[in-house]
């Protein structure tokens, strides 16, 4: 009982390794000790667009898609049951990881993350990583399906899933037939909105004349994107400041770099902002002028207007609701594709409560 608990805790963190064009990530948190937050949350995402989420608050289902509209309530008020049923079971997983900790109170946090990513030349990769308390705690080696443990805690778990294999087979089932399949069906009905793409709107911005240069980007999708400068038509690196890539809140996203330069060097050099797009016939140029930056400074407050609204340390994913979604279009359209629940009869020992963890 306590080590298939602990099987339900295990997954939280992607690492990718080549360039990734589609990626549907699953995220599960609880947390204890924490009033002010539910204590279960479960978010799904494909690529960048948030497709479900759950929390222990609101005790129900929502798909935030237009493509997932027309899903038959049926299977939200099934899954909203399911996930009801594991809000409690991440409770006793947290107990559990309290006590390899020797943990008796405060506030600790269990994440779970796992899905899998396709490049543009059809390469696939899953994953599937736990951390506790903001820290990795499980990874799983999809090169050898073994467990990389961060910690002796960890460790005493990867050797007891291991020894029985049972575990590691199971998610191995997963990440390499069905997660790619309930993928490739994202991909299919949500083409239109994940495939989009939107060209970014550059503006310079600049609080005084000491201040560093801003280059702003934003209102472009997808998320990857590049902004860069030039001193007198030659590349510039230093001085630079990159700041991270956030989402707006219409779904689209924004970048700023900064560039330190004094009053002085803007005068006697010829600086430009350069941002390129996949989304662009050609890069966008912007040079660094006092007639471009005034025009800006004007639009400021329209600009603080649009908001990047981060992404939070705690947004996670639901497999359930994805599969029940996309198995209702699948047959609504007269397929026959089913997607089975993973390991349902592959360890006949364990009951209810961990039955459950080893479904989702």
């Amino acid at each position: 009982m306590r080590n298939l608990l602990l099987f339900g805790l295990v997954v939280c963190g992607i690492h990718s390794t080549y360039t990734v064009t589609h990626l549907w990530k699953n995220c599960l948190t609880g947390t204890t000790g924490v009033s002010v937050f539910p204590d279960f949350v479960a978010v799904a995402i494909v690529d960048e667009d948030t497709v479900g989420y759950f929390d222990s608050s609101i005790k129900r289902l929502q798909l935030r898609q237009q493509w997932l509209e027309n899903v038959d309530e049926t299977y939200i008020d099934h899954y909203t049951r399911s996930l009801n049923t594991l809000t409690q079971n991440f409770q006793l997983m947290l107990k559990i990881s309290m006590e390899l900790f020797n943990q008796s109170g405060g506030i600790h946090t269990l994440q779970l993350m796992f899905g899998c990513q396709l490049d543009d030349e059809g390469k696939t990769e899953g994953f599937v990583q736990q951390g506790y308390d903001g820290e990795d705690f499980l990874t799983l080696d999809t090169s050898t399906f073994t467990w990389i443990a961060a910690n002796p805690q960890a460790f005493i778990v990867k050797q007891d899933w291991e020894s029985s294999g049972t575990i590691t087979q199971i998610w191995k089932i997963f990440l390499v037939n069905e997660c790619i399949e309930a993928l490739n069906l994202f991909i299919d009905y949500g083409k239109k909105s994940l495939e989009r793409e939107v060209p970014p709107e550059v503006s310079l911005l600049q609080g005084d004349p000491s201040s560093p240069v801003t280059c702003l980007a934003t209102g472009f999708f997808p998320k990857g994107i590049v902004v860069s400068w030039q001193k007198d038509g030659e590349d510039l690196h230093e001085d630079v400041e990159l700041l991270e890539t956030v989402p707006n809140e219409d779904g689209t996203f924004q970048t700023r770099s900064r560039l330190a330069v004094s009053p002085a060097d803007l005068k006697e050099h010829k600086f430009t902002c350069i941002v390129d797009h996949s989304s662009l016939e050609k890069m966008i140029i912007k040079p660094v002028t006092e007639e471009e930056i005034k025009t800006n400074r004007e639009r400021l407050p329209l600009v603080a207007i649009i908001v990047g609204v981060v992404v939070p340390a705690l947004v996670l994913a639901v497999i359930a609701a994805v599969n029940g979604a996309i198995l209702w279009k699948k047959r609504k359209a007269g397929n026959s594709v089913v997607l089975e629940e993973t390991a349902s009869t592959s360890d006949s020992g364990s009951d209810s409560s961990s039955n459950a963890a080893a479904k989702v």
